[in-house]
């Protein structure tokens, strides 16, 4: 089978999802392309691709490419922020107001431009079950989406699988995310700062400017020592493979890439990251620092540590084994592409 990814092929710079996901599937035996495999202008011709996997602002050129060269199309519509369309209040995302209603329409008008594709492909996929409620509910009054799979983006196992065994952690916790209101950075921040001696904690990312000096300041005006690292690749890896402890937001790959470290994971408790997760990682309630708090207590606690630990491989075992989690390794999400969705 022979597979065009609408897209040119991710910097280096980057989380490398496209990437990793056309060699999984390259590694079942068939065949993937980006655009800039091809030439200039060039195109391949009607009869030589069988798929054309797209999504974003250029889905609506990828259903078009598909239709001219005569094969199939599946666009991946990966979700919304709930509050950019009225479905959630942005307080409750971080934010200290709500949008206008302009901005509400605006990206309401931007999703739809590009997402209305997905009623004339032969397939697509959404995040999670709550996200396509939301995406038909929100967006087009109701309206199923035709063939939608309930799909999430998947972690590198094969990279992080292959790191060296880290059997003596070192004490720092770590978070990998955009440093962004919606990502609940703030509230980690924030429950960290109520530990009576908190480790140090390592963010690897980045975000807009004055957000970032906003959290260094309360860093600094509340003793949480902070360090921030854009790293990607190994870097970012070596940074996961040796912490003690992942903190999470709101974030959907990074609980599966700390589960594969052996690093004992916990997160705020928003539906869709349970949807992913189940009871497999630890929980502090939604928005709320002080259960936050006091889950990071329990997790750093010595009398604790086995039960830590076990919970940690038991998460692992079931992300390798793959059925119960929805989350998804990259080899496991491949394979769901070429036995659920390409064959058709």
């Amino acid at each position: 089978m022979r597979i065009l990814f609408y897209h040119n092929k991710p910097s280096l710079y980057s989380t490398m999802l496209n990437w990793t996901l056309a060699e999984e599937i390259r590694l079942l035996g068939h065949q993937v392309y980006f655009l800039d495999d091809f030439p200039g202008d060039w195109r391949p011709k009607k009869g030589e691709i069988n798929w054309v996997r797209g999504g974003g602002p250029t889905s609506g050129d990828a259903l078009k490419t598909a239709r001219e060269i005569g094969a199939r199309c599946h666009l991946h519509l990966e979700g919304v922020a709930y509050f950019r369309i009225s479905a959630d209040s942005a307080l409750n995302w971080g934010y200290t107001e709500e949008p206008s209603k302009e901005v509400i329409e605006k990206f309401k008008a931007d999703y739809r431009s590009w997402m209305k594709y997905a009623y004339e492909a032969d397939s697509c996929s959404v995040n999670g079950a709550n996200q396509i409620k939301v995406i038909q509910d929100h967006l087009f009054d109701g309206r199923e989406l035709p063939n939608c799979h309930r799909l999430a983006c998947g972690a590198d196992a094969r990279y992080a699988l292959s790191l060296p065994k880290v059997h003596q952690k070192r004490n720092y916790m770590v978070t990998v995310s955009r440093i962004a209101p919606n990502k609940q950075i703030m509230k980690i921040a924030e429950a960290i700062a109520l530990l009576d001696h908190p480790l140090p904690w390592v963010i690897v990312g980045f975000g807009d400017r004055d957000y970032v000096k906003m959290l260094l300041k309360f860093c600094k005006d509340n003793n949480v020592r902070v360090q921030i690292k854009t790293a990607f690749g190994a870097e970012k890896w070596y940074l996961i493979n040796n912490a003690c402890l992942m903190l999470c937001g709101w974030m959907g790959i990074p609980p599966s890439e700390g589960i594969l470290c052996d690093v004992p994971v916990l997160s705020y408790n928003h539906p869709d990251i349970i949807e992913m997760y189940s009871d497999s990682i630890f929980w502090g309630a939604n928005n709320s620092i002080y259960s936050y708090s006091d889950a990071l207590n329990f997790i750093l606690e010595p009398v604790n540590r086995h039960d830590v630990l076990q919970k940690t491989w038991e998460a692992k075992n079931e992300l390798l084994a793959g059925g119960r989690l929805y989350a998804m390794t990259q080899e496991q999400l491949a394979q769901y592409y070429v036995e659920r969705i390409f064959i058709r």
